[in-house]
């Protein structure tokens, strides 16, 4: 085996084991666990548990029901 080839094999595998380890390091980050958004209200808005009203959209949508509880921050 020439020294050219020798040299290429080494950085090749020099590179393979870096990249090896950035796997491995990058392994140990641990992630948050998913944020759960409770139904009612958020400050302006109404979380009915798909999708977000506006206080006055919401009000317009559900008017035959009894009106939200007051904020509480």
């Amino acid at each position: 085996m020439n020294k050219t080839k020798k040299s290429l094999l080494i950085a090749s595998l020099a590179a393979a084991l870096g990249m090896g380890l950035a796997n491995v390091a990058s392994a140990d980050v641990h992630h948050d666990a998913p944020h759960r958004v409770t139904v009612g209200w958020h400050g302006e808005r109404y979380w009915d548990g798909h999708r977000y009203w506006q206080r006055q959209e919401w009000e317009r949508h559900h008017h035959h029901v009894a009106p939200p509880p007051p904020h509480r921050y």
